[in-house]
């Protein structure tokens, strides 16, 4: 009986090491994989930085008249990497002191004004 439960403790000790491995490869792939697609993501948008920060300043003040108080650039990262663009996010106090947001996509220049 002692033999069988050693036994036995000695091919679940076996298998609890091939299943650590197992799962620790996968997520290793998983993180890897992750990072790839990311780094795609952050290399497409770097290619295709059209336009700087000074120049999305510029760009949001010729549609909303006022002071530029924050500039920020974000990546967005898309779900086709090839597609992935910064976008400078840019906060202008009008003379009637309320704040407009201007999102200004780097890669073409154009413009969204939110209220």
């Amino acid at each position: 009986m002692k033999e069988t439960i050693k036994m036995m403790q000695e091919k679940i000790k076996g298998k609890k090491k091939a299943i650590t491995i197992t799962v620790s490869s996968i997520l290793a792939l998983g993180l890897i994989l992750i990072g790839g697609f990311y780094g795609l993501g952050y290399y497409y948008a770097n290619q295709h930085d059209n336009y700087k920060e000074n120049q999305a300043k510029e760009i949001a003040l010729s549609h909303v008249d006022g002071e530029v108080l924050t500039i920020t650039k974000q990546l967005e990262i898309e779900d086709n990497p090839t597609e992935s663009e910064y976008e400078y996010e840019v906060e202008v106090k009008t003379a009637d002191n309320l704040l407009q947001e201007v999102t200004i996509n780097a890669r073409t220049g154009t413009i969204e004004i939110e209220d």
